[in-house]
């Protein structure tokens, strides 16, 4: 009989739209933003990594200075370097857990030009890689891998070559939402010199 016409259907009614497209569109803008700062966290830390793994190789390339000539490693020395390489990062972020920091360093020499019966080809007379901290860390390439890399020096040999591997597992909000709660991602830097 009588028509209530001061009731709108509730697909009609568009009191509230406002608030709840700005809840949603706030929620989307907050999960975005702390993507945003995860990501420039993770970056940062590669950064760091990049700036200690250049360092540390630097070390490893002027070691003609520093022991006596000797172009080859050993696992003391590695250890040595390892033990640097965490200072160093502890220096530029006094927060960060180094516990479970992990290096590799190869190195790879090859044998005199004359010695190779007069081939120009680089023949490897000595690879190692050595491994100091608690976890695997695995180079992208091994250093055995890239023999091209390998300059011909002024007195007519292939000058050694050395690669400098880091890695540091670090906690990801982004990387514990799409694996399914494990939030370790292994960051990982790395650089290859010629000795000096």
């Amino acid at each position: 009989m009588f028509k209530n016409t001061n009731v709108q259907p509730l697909l009609t009614n568009e009191r509230g739209s406002i608030a709840i497209e700005f809840a949603l569109i706030g929620l989307a803008l907050t999960f975005f933003t702390a993507f945003l700062v995860d990501l420039v966290v993770q970056q940062a830390t590669i950064g760091k990594l990049d700036r200690v793994t250049y360092s540390m190789a630097g070390a490893i390339r002027e070691r003609t200075q520093l022991y006596r000539s000797d172009e080859y490693l050993n696992q003391n020395q590695v250890d040595t370097v390892a033990l640097l390489a965490k200072k160093v990062l502890q220096d530029m972020e006094s927060g960060a857990d180094l516990s479970k920091l992990s290096m590799t360093i190869e190195e790879l020499h090859f044998v005199e030009p004359k010695l190779t019966s007069g081939t120009n080809d680089r023949v490897v007379s000595r690879y190692n890689s050595f491994r100091s901290g608690p976890q695997t860390c695995a180079p992208f390439t091994t250093l055995n891998n890239m023999q091209d890399l390998s300059p011909k020096g002024s007195y007519g040999r292939w000058v050694p070559l050395y690669q400098v591997t880091i890695c540091l597992p670090t906690s990801s909000w982004f990387t514990r939402i799409t694996s399914g709660g494990d939030d370790k991602t292994q960051q990982k830097s790395f650089a290859i010199v010629v000795v000096r």
